[in-house]
């Protein structure tokens, strides 16, 4: 599969990111790049979580990607994992923000995931190039990706020290809704989490609290704005650079009927233009 590198003048990079302090000033992004601008929840928590977190996640993950909510996390062991599969084949898809080159995985076990999440669909993205080694001083670096592309974030259990925590102070700073479920007083796997709670992030007991509140934010209006999945072939390959229906239909070997038609509704719904007539370019 083709990496493909977004720069942040592109309109494909993500809007959100470009929200946030010191975005990165390009991605490294494998799979399906209009997910990158999806309504996102990020989804973190503990690498050695118990059962009632890996319930949780799924929980939350599934139901909120039904609903066509993406879910991004960091692809780490235990929560992290347990969201991107629960999410995955769904229709909100998942995104993984990774921090090393695409070439060395970490944990390495989670290939297999890796491999899953693009063939689901979804996207896998690093600010590093390809064949960057595995550094554990990037992995905190990474968090602020995570809840940039987020309008919020769900702790599903955080120790007291912790990569989540991290990740929770980055969204409050970015001004990103924080929520919790809440966990047992006695467990140190939740400490992190209901400490949360007690200085002020939402206490959600259910992923209809939270798409009550993205409702209520009008983010799950944005959505209808997005381009329509069916679309997405043709929307890939038109850039800055004009593109013709013929050449479309030669590299996406489909019908070129087919291809005027999307071409047609892509235009009149605003997302690409025609400033020669027949050669298509995105709409800035």
């Amino acid at each position: 599969m083709e990496v493909k590198i977004i720069k942040k003048d592109n309109k494909k990079y993500p809007k959100r990111l470009k929200e946030i302090r010191n975005p990165p000033k390009e991605l490294y992004v494998l799979g399906d790049e209009l997910l990158l601008n999806k309504v996102s929840i990020a989804i973190v928590g503990s690498r050695d979580c118990d059962e009632y977190g890996k319930i949780q996640t799924q929980r939350f993950a599934s139901y909120l990607s039904q609903k066509g909510i993406c879910i991004v996390s960091g692809l780490a062991r235990g929560i992290d994992s347990y969201a991107h599969y629960y999410s995955k084949d769904k229709a909100g898809k998942t995104i993984a923000v990774i921090a090393s080159g695409f070439n060395n995985i970490y944990p390495p076990e989670n290939t297999i995931l890796f491999d899953e999440i693009l063939k689901d669909g979804g996207c896998i993205i690093s600010e590093w190039p390809p064949e960057t080694k595995i550094d554990m001083h990037r992995f905190p670096v990474r968090n602020r990706i995570i809840s940039g592309l987020s309008v919020g974030i769900l702790v599903v259990e955080a120790k007291y020290r912790s990569g989540t925590n991290i990740t929770a102070h980055e969204a409050i700073k970015q001004r990103r809704e924080v929520f919790c479920i809440p966990g047992n007083i006695n467990s140190t796997k939740s400490y992190g989490s209901n400490r949360l709670i007690s200085e002020g992030a939402s206490l959600v007991t259910s992923p209809k609290d939270i798409v009550e509140t993205l409702e209520y934010d009008n983010y799950l209006i944005e959505e209808s704005n997005m381009v329509k999945p069916e679309y997405n072939n043709i929307y890939q390959l038109v850039g800055s650079i004009p593109i013709t229906a013929n050449e479309l239909s030669r590299k996406l070997k489909i019908d070129i009927n087919e291809v005027n038609e999307k071409l047609l509704m892509l235009e009149i719904d605003g997302f690409i233009q025609q400033p020669t007539r027949g050669k298509y370019i995105l709409n800035n």
